[in-house]
C-alpha cells in the first residue's frame, strides 16, 4: 500500500499550489487563513488546511518543507488567535469556539499537527493548550446543542437531540486533551465526560439494559438515549442518512490512529458499537468504494461524507479486520484521482465550477475536506495492521438483505443487483435498482419515485411540501416488497396571500424480485377529490441516471428502433421520446413500461442538477413529463403507471422480457406480472386505498391491508 500513500501525497502537493488562490494573509503576515474563515465550516476548513499543510511539511524534503511549514503555522496561529479564549475577531468580525461543533475542525487537524509538534514554537504551543483546554472545559461544564444541555441523544431528528456524530467528536476531543495535558486539574473529569459522550455516540435502545462493563461501568449507567435504530438506521438531518453513519465511524478512526501513533491509551468506549455499525454500513457501499446513499443526500454529490469514508475504511481494516476495506479505499482513491484530472490541482473544479463561482465559503470547505481525507490516508495507512486476504469478493460478502421497518428502509443485494427503498429518504420515497459495481449510475433525489409539484412550490426544499402518510415493508429470501403513500402539495403558499395543502396523493409499490435482477414498480398519483388543484410539474417513473465525469459524460441508449449516444452537457434543455416499451442504458440497466405508456421519455438539462447544489448532469427517464401549469379536476388521476427495472441485463436480452398489467374490478387495486430472469413468473398486487381490499386471486380470497402490496410467485411461465 506504499504506492497508495504516494498517490495521495502527489494529489496533496498539487492541491497545495492551487489552494494558494484561497489564502488570505492577516496582520503582519505571521498568520493567515485558508478560505473566508467564517464561523463553523469556514473555521473548520482553516483548521483542516493547517493539518494538511503540516502533513506535507512532515513528508517533504528541505526545499519545500519551509513553505508548507510556514502555511501550517500561519493558519494555526490565525485559528488560535481568533478563538473566544483569545479575543481577536475573525474574518466575519466575531470569534469562534465553545459550541457543539467548534471542536470538529480541531479533531480533523490534529493528525497533521502531531507530525510537526516539535517544530511549533513555544508561544504557539501555549496558545494551542489554551484553546484545547477551553474547549474541553466547555464540554465538561457548559456543553449544549440547540435546546439540549449536556450529553443528549435521541432517535429521531425531530427530537432535536439526534447527536451521534457530535457526541463522538466531543468525546474524542475530551480524551485527546486529557492525554496531552495530564497535569491539568480537570484531566480525570475530562476522561469520564469523554466516556459519557462516546457511549452515547453509536447508541441503541438496548444500551439502557446493557450491563456489560465498559471503562469501569455498565453501559446502562452512562446511557442517555438511542441515536440509532436497532438495525443501525440513522435518522440524521431528518432522513435515512448513510453519510453520517460514515462520519460517526470516521471520528472514532481519527482518535484511534492518533493515539496509536502517540503510543497513548485509547478509551474503551471509543469502540462502542462501531463494529455493529460497520456491518450495516458496508452493505451501503458500492464495489468501487462510493457510498450507496439509499436515503439520499441533502448536499453535494460524492463529497463531504464520502471523503471521510476513506478514514473509516482504514479503521475497518485495522480495528475491525475487514478484508475488503483496504481494497475499497484503493478504489475510492482512484475516483478522487479521476475527478482531479483537469482541475488545475483543485479536486472539484470541473464538476463544481458553478459552486466555486457562487459560494467560495462552501466550495473551499469541500476542497479542504477532500484534502483532509487524503492527508489522513498518508498519515494513517502506515499504521494499519492489514487484515487477512478476502476469500469472497466484496459483492459476495454483502449479498442478502437488511431492513429497518420502523424507519422505512430496506436493501437487498445480489451478484447483479443493488436494490433498496427508503420511505424516509431526503424528500421522501426513493428507490435504487442498479448493478453494485456501477456507482456512476446512482442518483438519489426522487429516484424511481414521482416528482409532483403544485403551484407555489419551486422545488427548492423537497421536504417542505410532502408528508409521509403510511407504508409497509416485507422482506423475504431474495428480495422485498414495500408499499406506501405520500401526500403532495402540503402547506404551499401562493402569491398573494393564498395557502393550499393536501392537494394530491402519491401511491408507490416497489418489489425486488428473488431472481436477483428485476424490480417491479407501480406508481399512482391522484389529485385531491375535494379541492381545486394547480399542477406545476409531474414526472413519473423517474429513473435518474448521472451522465457526468465518472462515466466520461457519455451514455449509450438502446431502444426498439436502434441506439443513440447522449453526451453531457446537451446543447439545450429537451425531452426526447423513444417509441416502444423498453430502454436499455449502457448494456447494463433496462426499464420496461408494463402499464400506462407506449413510449419512454428522457428529460435532459443543459445545466447540472442532482440536488440543491446542482452537482451532476443527469438523464431523467420518465413515462410522463409535464411542466405547463394545469388546473386539475377533483380526483383526477395524474399518473397511473407500472414498469420493471432490470439490473445487469444487456440490450439484446431486454426485448425478450415478457410482462404486463393485471386487471381487477376494484379501482384501488393495481398489479403487474413479469417473467423474471430465473425462469419464473411473479405478480405484484398493490392496494392503493386507505381501506383494506379483498380480491379473488388465483382462485383464493386475498385481503390486502391499506398501503400494502403482495408479491406472489414463483409461478410456472405459460
Amino acid at each position: 500500500m506504499l504506492a497508495t500513500g504516494k498517490r495521495a501525497l502527489r494529489l496533496l502537493e498539487q492541491w497545495a499550489i492551487a489552494a494558494e488562490q484561497y489564502w488570505h494573509s492577516a496582520g503582519d503576515g505571521s498568520m493567515g487563513c485558508y478560505g473566508p474563515g467564517y464561523k463553523h465550516w469556514g473555521v473548520q476548513s482553516n483548521w483542516i488546511y493547517a493539518g494538511v499543510m503540516a502533513t506535507l511539511a512532515s513528508q517533504a524534503g528541505k526545499s519545500r518543507k519551509k513553505r508548507y511549514l510556514d502555511r501550517a503555522l500561519s493558519s494555526l496561529r490565525f485559528a488560535l488567535a481568533t478563538h473566544v479564549s483569545s479575543g481577536r475577531p475573525g474574518n466575519d468580525g466575531t470569534c469562534w469556539g465553545n459550541t457543539w461543533i467548534s471542536m470538529l475542525g480541531i479533531e480533523r487537524a490534529m493528525h497533521g499537527l502531531d507530525g510537526i509538534r516539535d517544530e511549533i514554537p513555544t508561544s504557539d504551543q501555549e496558545a494551542l493548550r489554551r484553546v484545547l483546554t477551553s474547549e474541553a472545559d466547555w464540554l465538561l461544564r457548559h456543553a449544549s446543542r440547540g435546546r439540549w444541555e449536556g450529553v443528549a441523544a435521541g432517535l429521531w431528528h425531530s427530537s432535536g437531540c439526534n447527536n451521534p456524530e457530535s457526541n463522538i467528536w466531543s468525546g474524542c476531543l475530551l480524551w485527546r486533551v486529557a492525554g496531552l495535558y495530564p497535569d491539568e486539574p480537570e484531566a480525570a473529569a475530562w476522561k469520564e465526560r469523554a466516556h459519557q459522550f462516546l457511549i452515547n455516540g453509536v447508541s441503541v435502545a438496548a444500551d439502557a439494559e446493557n450491563h456489560a462493563i465498559v471503562a469501569g461501568l455498565p453501559v446502562s449507567r452512562r446511557h442517555v438515549g438511542a441515536n440509532f435504530f436497532p438495525c443501525y438506521a440513522l435518522d440524521h438531518h431528518g432522513y435515512m442518512n448513510v453519510g453520517y453513519m460514515a462520519i460517526c465511524m470516521s471520528n472514532a478512526a481519527m482518535l484511534h490512529f492518533d493515539l496509536r501513533r502517540a503510543n497513548m491509551e485509547a478509551p474503551e468506549s471509543l469502540y462502542h458499537h462501531q463494529g455493529d455499525l460497520w456491518q450495516v454500513l458496508r452493505r451501503m457501499i458500492f464495489d468501487d468504494g462510493r457510498l450507496a446513499r439509499i436515503g439520499g443526500d441533502s448536499r453535494v454529490r460524492y463529497a463531504y461524507c464520502q471523503e471521510y469514508l476513506l478514514v473509516s475504511l482504514l479503521f475497518a481494516a485495522d480495528c475491525l479486520k475487514d478484508p475488503h476495506a483496504l481494497g475499497l479505499a484503493e478504489t475510492q482513491l482512484s475516483l478522487i484521482e479521476h475527478e482531479a484530472e483537469g482541475g488545475g490541482g483543485l479536486f472539484y473544479s470541473p464538476r463544481l465550477a458553478s459552486l466555486r463561482r457562487r459560494n467560495p465559503h462552501y466550495y473551499t470547505r469541500l476542497e479542504a475536506d477532500r484534502a483532509c481525507a487524503l492527508a489522513m490516508l498518508v498519515n494513517y495507512l502506515p499504521l494499519v495492521r492489514s487484515p487477512s486476504k478476502p476469500t469472497l469478493s466484496f459483492g459476495e460478502s454483502v449479498a442478502g438483505g437488511w431492513e429497518q421497518a420502523t424507519h422505512g428502509a430496506v436493501i437487498h443485494r445480489s451478484r447483479q443487483r443493488f436494490s433498496s427503498f427508503a420511505w424516509r429518504a431526503h424528500g421522501l420515497a426513493q428507490a435504487l435498482c442498479l448493478p453494485g459495481g456501477e456507482s456512476s449510475m446512482a442518483e438519489w433525489s426522487f429516484n424511481l419515485s414521482p416528482v409532483v409539484r403544485m403551484l407555489g412550490d419551486d422545488g427548492s426544499d423537497p421536504f417542505a411540501h410532502r408528508r409521509l402518510e403510511s407504508f409497509h415493508i416485507s422482506s423475504f429470501e431474495g428480495g422485498f416488497v414495500t408499499c406506501g403513500a405520500v401526500r403532495e402539495g402540503v402547506n404551499v403558499h401562493i402569491d398573494e396571500g393564498a395557502c393550499c395543502t393536501d392537494q394530491a396523493l402519491t401511491w408507490i409499490a416497489f418489489a425486488a424480485l428473488p431472481d436477483g435482477m428485476t424490480c417491479l414498480c407501480l406508481q399512482y398519483v391522484a389529485a385531491a377529490d375535494d379541492r381545486l388543484v394547480y399542477l406545476a410539474e409531474l414526472k413519473d417513473m423517474h429513473l435518474v441516471v448521472p451522465n457526468d465525469i465518472f462515466n466520461l459524460s457519455r451514455r449509450t441508449l438502446y431502444w426498439p428502433a436502434g441506439q443513440t449516444v447522449l453526451t453531457s452537457p446537451p446543447e439545450c434543455d429537451e425531452v426526447r421520446a423513444y417509441n416502444g416499451s423498453w430502454l436499455n442504458i449502457d448494456n447494463k440497466l433496462a426499464v420496461i413500461a408494463l402499464h400506462g405508456a407506449d413510449r419512454i421519455l428522457v428529460d435532459r438539462s443543459a445545466q447540472r442538477r442532482a440536488g440543491r447544489y446542482q452537482s451532476l448532469f443527469t438523464e431523467e427517464i420518465c413515462l410522463q413529463v409535464r411542466r405547463e401549469l394545469a388546473q386539475c379536476r377533483p380526483g383526477e388521476v395524474l399518473s397511473d403507471v407500472g414498469f420493471a427495472v432490470l439490473s445487469g441485463i444487456t440490450a439484446d436480452k431486454t426485448p425478450g422480457v415478457r410482462g404486463g398489467a393485471l386487471s381487477f374490478s376494484e379501482d384501488a387495486l393495481r398489479g403487474l406480472w413479469v417473467d423474471a430472469a430465473d425462469g419464473s413468473r411473479y405478480e405484484l398486487i398493490a392496494n392503493f386505498s386507505a381501506e383494506p381490499r379483498t380480491l379473488l386471486f388465483r382462485g383464493e380470497s386475498l385481503t390486502l391491508e391499506k398501503s400494502a402490496a403482495r408479491l406472489s410467485g414463483p409461478f410456472e411461465v405459460d
